[in-house]
């Protein structure tokens, strides 16, 4: 097939290019500079201009393929209210330029929209591929976690616009829409959420973890996803949801093993989660998040297997230690 890949420059829409490409498919990839069109092409991938900031570059790219895999996000980036519904919009004029032939249009969403906001203990609950979004404040932030009303209201606000997005998808007539939401994803010294604790960890010489260091998030290591979004291409019935999560893990624990990385001897700070914001802005309110996903019916749906739980191995002596 000819496959549109939004955010192909980036690490996870890099991994799921290549290994579209390696199963004998045409990538298009969408950016905007000549210098990501030269990455593109030495690839072997064939650039197109796009820019979710600008929804109108979108159509066009849209109409000429068989399938859309969108990883592109603003929101991912900038965290805000009005970020997410830039993304609501961009992809609702990729929807409407599918037209009604029944490509598959598979979005990519987060494991954040299930995201819950504690003193630094796990969260009771682990959410499965149909539970409701997005969750109210009385779920996300209960009173017992006393989260700061600003922090409330901001992480309400860009999870509103992602779970409509989310539902855009699911329920688009004339499309196989599909939403996989990723947990913590590692490997290959990359990420997110990972060298952002990695970085935070070199700057103060102790790696932060909101309050005892029992705030759970899934995690799946980016091998494993990709073959989520090859397998979802393939099988995935319209109105699918999946979640890209291998297991869980405790940042406590993770904290651990990035201070042994960066030679803190293993160095740890308990942190409140207004400090945890002040030492890393967005960043460390994703740190500080509970992100528990259950992925039974992905498995069972696609057949996927994953197969590496190393996040602790690959985060002190694998990946991230070249």
């Amino acid at each position: 097939m000819k496959i549109l890949v939004t955010g192909a420059t980036g690490f996870i829409g890099g991994a799921v290019a290549r290994k579209l490409l390696q199963q004998g498919h045409q990538v298009v990839a969408m950016s905007q500079t000549e210098d990501a069109f030269a990455k593109l092409r030495a690839a072997g991938m064939t650039p197109v201009i796009g820019d979710f900031a600008n929804p109108a570059t979108l159509a066009a790219p849209v109409t000429e393929v068989d399938a859309v895999v969108s990883l592109a996000s603003i929101g991912q980036i900038e965290g805000t209210p009005e970020s997410f519904a830039k993304d609501r919009d961009a992809v609702a004029v990729m929807i409407e330029a599918a037209g009604d032939a029944g490509k598959p249009f598979i979005c990519t969403s987060g494991s954040a929209i299930f995201g819950v906001f504690t003193k630094g203990e796990a969260s009771p609950t682990i959410f499965d591929e149909d539970h409701p979004v997005p969750l109210p404040a009385s779920v996300f932030a209960p009173p017992m976690a006393e989260t700061p009303q600003p922090l409330i209201d901001g992480f309400g606000g860009s999870m509103a616009p992602r779970a409509e997005t989310e539902k855009a998808v699911l329920n688009a007539v004339g499309v196989r829409g599909i939403v996989i939401r990723p947990g913590l994803v590692y490997g290959e010294g990359r990420g997110y959420d990972l060298p952002n604790l990695i970085a935070l960890t070199k700057t103060h010489g102790a790696a932060p973890h909101l309050g005892t260091g029992g705030v759970r998030q899934g995690y799946v290591h980016v091998d494993d996803l990709v073959e989520v979004y090859a397998l979802a291409l393939e099988r995935a019935p319209a109105g699918t949801m999946l979640h890209g999560v291998t297991d869980e893990i405790a940042l406590g624990d993770l904290a651990v093993a990035v201070s042994r990385l960066v030679g803190a001897k293993g160095r740890t700070e308990s942190l409140s989660l207004m400090e945890m914001y002040t030492r890393g802005g967005g960043r460390g309110v994703s740190l500080s998040v509970n992100k528990r996903l259950a992925s039974d019916k992905t498995r069972k749906v696609l057949n996927w297997t994953p197969s590496r739980y190393d996040i602790l191995e690959d985060a002190e002596h694998g990946s991230y230690a070249v």
